[in-house]
């Protein structure tokens, strides 16, 4: 639930995505994969908000619509349509009762099954009862751009939980600007989880009819701690009596369902499949983010995005790709990419932006065993030399 004083953040879905989008793509260029173990299935983690303690936002009317109920019914909904739809497909709840699990534990579901895909599914309230519509948060990356208000409410929860202090030491929930931009390995899955939101920002406003409000930023712990693709969804508004009576109807949450069924299975399709062999899809993240970033109104933060010296580390080559959940090298690392060179596939860490930084990375690597892992940097899209990079960046 976002409980919002008044309006807020108002860039629209294609206005700042651009930018991101490709600051991403400079940073992590070629396709980022989240690692799944075992049975090679594409693993979707479902997050039903709140639960047990945490109702989270109620409805209007006498008798109480409470968030908790509304999602764990989506979610289950949601699941039961991808195990019958996608035999491919594993999916997991966070919980499937009335239960509150903590923020550790919604974390932990994705991050330990690595899965390929973390949702975690809400509903929202205003002051107004006249606000309507779904909207779907990623990691925020900068100030300007994150919602600060909101992050404390949707994070609040984690107030109740005892020794909260310690467990979540590497997220301040009272100076949660500090936390924006941190996490290095979820930042290399920004372009999946945007992807993912556009998609289900369309899914919800085609199938669903829910208005699109976008997909916008926050500082939010259960994207901000995740390791792989992650989003927060928000259906719509129970602070609204039209769009309440909807999301508690059976039919509401069904097509409220279908609509994140839709966004998944073609998120798989477009970046999972294409792994797995699947050449013969049309779509891919250069076809995204290309119409994405067809925006004009992003275009200086894309140059200046495009500017920008980075640095990452090659671990291997190889004339065909790799699978780099099963290779033994490159399941080693967390936010492998690649890119092409001379009809290679060449594969490295995800990009830094200090040189000193790689050189960490560089050995992190060799202990790992990549013996002839080598630094390489990168302005923008280009691939430069070292030492000319080095002297750009001032180091």
């Amino acid at each position: 639930m976002f409980l919002r004083k008044d309006r807020f953040f108002a860039w629209g879905t294609r206005g700042w995505i651009g930018a991101l989008l490709l600051l991403a793509a400079g940073f992590f260029p070629g396709q980022v994969h989240a690692q799944s173990p075992g049975e090679g299935k594409f693993i979707v983690v479902l997050d039903p908000g709140h639960g047990g303690k945490d109702p989270g936002t109620l409805g209007t009317r006498r008798t109480r619509i409470y968030e908790k109920h509304v999602v764990l019914a989506v979610a289950q909904k949601l699941r039961d349509m991808l195990q019958d739809s996608l035999p491919d497909v594993r999916v997991i709840l966070t919980r499937d009762g009335d239960r509150y699990p903590s923020f550790k534990e919604r974390v932990d579901a994705a991050n330990k099954n690595r899965a390929d895909l973390f949702v975690s599914i809400h509903c929202n309230a205003a002051g107004s009862s006249a606000a309507c519509g779904a909207e779907t948060y990623v990691m925020a990356t900068n100030t300007s751009a994150a919602n600060l208000e909101i992050s404390k409410t949707e994070n609040a929860p984690m107030l109740m939980e005892e020794n909260y202090r310690e467990v979540y030491r590497g997220f301040d929930p009272d100076d949660l600007e500090s936390n924006i931009g941190k996490n290095i390995e979820q930042f290399a899955n920004m372009k999946h989880s945007i992807a993912f939101a556009a998609l289900a920002q369309e899914g919800m406003n085609r199938i669903g009819g829910r208005k699109d409000l976008g997909v916008k930023q926050a500082v939010l712990y259960v994207t901000y701690a995740t390791i792989v693709p992650a989003v927060l969804v928000e259906l719509g508004f129970l602070s609204n009596r039209t769009e309440e009576s909807f999301l508690h109807s059976e039919h509401g949450q069904t097509l409220m369902a279908r609509s994140l069924y839709d966004a998944i299975r073609k998120y798989k399709i477009r970046f999972y499949d294409v792994l797995e062999g699947n050449t013969s899809s049309a779509s891919s993240i250069e076809s995204v983010m290309s119409a994405v970033l067809a925006d004009p109104s992003s275009e200086g933060q894309d140059r200046d995005a495009a500017s920008a010296v980075q640095y990452c580390v090659q671990l291997t080559a190889s004339p065909k790709a790799l699978d780099v959940r099963t290779n033994v090298l490159l399941k080693k690392f967390r936010g492998v990419v690649y890119f092409r060179e001379n009809g290679m596939y060449k594969y490295t860490t995800a990009r830094v932006s200090r040189y000193a930084q790689a050189v960490e990375a560089l050995a992190d690597a060799r202990e790992k065993g990549a013996k002839d892992a080598f630094i390489v940097a990168f302005r923008g899209d280009e691939k430069i030399d070292v030492a000319r990079a080095r002297s750009l960046s001032g180091e």
